[in-house]
């Protein structure tokens, strides 16, 4: 996120640090994002529409905390005057069981595309009277007898306005590889659009079952489907994964994929694992990477984390999340700055807490001139 000059890194405007991968932000503003006190969240990103920004965001329906997110987690669209926020829900988008949405666009052709995990499930838990005991049954873990069916398979929803209404086909099935081999699954969708209509689908692979996986049990993995246009077949690219700790990138979830304005490939995510950049296990539940690349086949790891635990507030202090993932960007553009940075976070708990509800945080980048700036 930067040059080489001179044997040193110039980096570009909104990134820091020896090799321009740490995130130069502001203080949080206590407050900005979406913070909804009787629903948990799990990151976002907004649009600029109509004079509004447009956030789709993951929420946990009847007032369930994220670790219930199997059952009761659905995709709605909250509205601000200003990029930060404060945002407040309008409506749902796609029901239960849907996660992990991410919304591009407008695409060359005018369409809004958000990717998701899930299909339509109406089965749900309800705690609006409490956390129900199944919660910490660990014959029924997550109050579930297993995963849901879809949980694996990438769904596409498209329209020519995020207000809808909502198209939605299966861009991902699961399946069509053996069951042991490493993209069987498909999770934590993002995508880039090419000035030319092409898509590029980043993804988490797992396999079906451990049959015939080596390397099941040695961390997570990210690969590339492509299409000709968002409306066409997407098609894994063949081979290993392309983010993996065999090949010395390291373990990621979570990855908001985009390109700068030179057209190299980044990728920011979640580096939960042993060995994250952050140093530790313990601080994997809040470590933000920088992966990049010059054509999106050969990718490479930064060395300083993005963003960390720690959250400098306005006023002077400094506070420490919990949890703090699913990185997503919006940006300038005018200049394909980054404005604001979005996560799923909480300074009270973290994502297995029954009591506490994660919210959808944005933390503004330096150069960020006002809430207005027509950021997308």
């Amino acid at each position: 996120l930067g040059t080489c000059q001179s044997h040193r890194c110039v980096c570009d405007p909104g990134w820091t640090g020896v090799d321009c991968s740490r995130a130069d932000l502001l203080p949080y503003r206590m407050g900005d994002g979406y913070i909804n006190q009787s629903a948990a969240s799990w990151g976002g990103r907004p649009v600029l529409f109509d004079g509004r920004w447009h956030l789709v965001a993951t929420e946990i329906a009847r007032k369930c905390p994220l670790i219930l997110f199997m059952n009761n987690s659905m995709v709605v669209r909250a509205t601000a005057a200003s990029l930060t926020g404060p945002y407040k829900h309008e409506h749902i988008v796609l029901p239960t069981f849907h996660h992990n949405p991410t919304i591009v666009g407008p695409t060359p052709d005018g369409y809004y595309l958000i990717f998701s995990i899930g299909t339509d499930d109406p089965e749900q838990i309800d705690c609006t009277a409490g956390i129900p005991a199944c919660a910490t049954d660990k014959r029924r873990p997550r109050c579930q007898d297993g995963t849901p069916a879809t949980n694996g398979r990438i769904s596409m929803s498209y329209s020519r306005s995020p207000l809808g209404p909502w198209s939605t086909k299966v861009a991902l099935p699961i399946g069509g590889v053996p069951e042991g081999q490493w993209n069987c699954k498909h999770n934590n969708p993002s995508a880039v659009i090419r000035a030319d209509g092409r898509v590029l689908l980043m993804f988490h692979g797992s396999p079906c079952s451990g049959k015939g996986d080596p390397e099941r049990l040695t961390g997570e993995r990210l690969g590339i489907a492509e299409a000709p246009h968002w409306n066409a077949t997407y098609t894994r690219r063949p081979g290993g994964p392309i983010v993996a700790p065999s090949n010395g990138t390291g373990s990621h979830e979570d990855p908001f994929f985009f390109m700068d304005k030179r057209g190299h490939y980044h990728a920011i995510t979640h580096n939960q694992a042993a060995g994250n950049l952050c140093g530790n296990r313990s601080l994997g539940s809040t470590c933000g990477a920088h992966l990049y690349s010059r054509d999106s086949y050969t990718w490479s790891i930064s060395r300083t984390p993005v963003y960390t635990h720690e959250v400098a507030v306005e006023g002077g202090q400094t506070r420490e999340l919990q949890t703090r993932q699913r990185p997503q960007l919006a940006f300038d553009p005018s200049t394909g700055l980054p404005s604001v940075l979005f996560n799923g976070a909480s300074f009270e708990g973290n994502n297995g807490d029954l009591h506490d509800l994660t919210h959808t945080l944005a933390f503004r980048f330096r150069q960020m001139k006002t809430d207005e700036t027509t950021s997308s």
